[in-house]
């Protein structure tokens, strides 16, 4: 009887109620099921994030180059794009190049890249070179950092009888081959005048002269930064003489390198003498320099030699210089 009350005491316990959810799970399985969550995730986004440019996936990137010309300022884009024909089909484009010049040229020559391409670093192409010294650079205390000073006391000189008063005064004279005509008489008589022109200079003021055929040749040679205005001392105009007598005629014509070259000096005056009126110089050149003068208060005088009486107006010769307020004149060579 004791026995069988032992047996029933020491019945099998209840097993713990067991509960349902991830408690019950063993661990692996929880640690598998977090991973697989992850990796679906960052899939899901990976995927819904958005690539490259939208619904563009090639898009040309390019460079957009802005210049001061007559009228405001201009724009160039020049694109990159992996498709050569981009920047043609562009209607973008199209219309850019529709407010830019007959040629980049007429505001940017090839003498003022050279100048800007000898400036940079590493580059020293430049020195020496009569067209990559050819500025045209706007300044904007007028010239003044390249050489002088713009307080000097103002005086008058005159060529072939036009007026100049100012304190800096660049001469721009014609040395082509067709200054050799008449025996030679139209060089020598140009450089009688530009002789007597700066003998007449006092030492406070400030000068350069510039012969040009096809490239400029300025007084005093080139160096990267462009030609130098001098002083008016007797040193100077000594070895300005000199430099005259020494020039010949040869070559062609190119005026509008020698004319930008002045005029990024910050003149008060140019003396600019050709005997050739072709090329003639587009309607954009001519604003272009009417702008650069009027940045510096510059009148440019003209001389025309002609072979003859004048039978017609002078042309761009003669717009250039009353369109900056300056005076045009006719020389009948064959009277010199």
């Amino acid at each position: 009887m004791a026995s069988s009350e032992r047996l029933q005491r020491r019945g099998m316990p209840e097993l713990p109620e067991t509960r349902s959810g991830l408690r019950s799970l063993p661990a692996w399985a929880i640690s598998l099921i977090f991973h697989c969550t992850l990796v679906v995730t960052l899939g899901a986004l990976w995927t819904a994030g958005p690539r490259g440019t939208g619904e563009s996936r090639d898009r040309p990137v390019g460079v957009a180059m802005v210049y001061e010309a007559a009228g405001g300022e201009a724009y160039r884009l020049t694109e990159s794009s992996g498709n050569s024909s981009a920047a043609a089909s562009s209607p973008a484009t199209a219309v850019v190049e529709s407010s830019l010049p007959d040629s980049v040229g007429d505001v940017f020559s090839s003498a003022e890249q050279s100048l800007l391409a000898g400036l940079l670093p590493g580059d020293s192409s430049a020195a020496g070179n009569a067209a990559a010294a050819a500025g045209g650079i706007g300044l904007a205390d007028g010239g003044g950092a390249i050489g002088g000073s713009r307080n000097a006391p103002k005086t008058k000189t005159t060529v072939f009888g036009i007026e100049g008063e100012g304190s800096r005064f660049v001469y721009v004279f014609d040395r082509s081959a067709s200054m050799n005509g008449g025996g030679g008489a139209p060089l020598a008589a140009a450089k009688r005048e530009l002789s007597a022109s700066i003998e007449s200079l006092g030492e406070a003021q400030q000068f350069q002269i510039i012969f040009y055929n096809e490239t400029p040749l300025p007084f005093g040679g080139l160096t990267s930064q462009g030609p130098q205005i001098l002083r008016g001392v007797d040193a100077s105009k000594r070895e300005a003489l000199r430099f005259v007598r020494n020039i010949v005629a040869e070559g062609s014509t190119q005026h509008i390198d020698a004319l930008r070259m002045a005029l990024a000096m910050g003149p008060d005056v140019v003396f600019f003498l050709t005997d050739a009126d072709l090329p003639a110089l587009s309607v954009r050149q001519i604003s272009d320099l009417q702008t650069r003068a009027s940045r510096s208060g510059a009148a440019i005088h003209t001389i025309q030699f002609g072979s003859g009486g004048k039978s017609s107006a002078g042309g761009w010769i003669e717009v250039l210089a009353l369109g900056t307020g300056g005076q045009y004149r006719y020389v009948d060579i064959s009277k010199l």
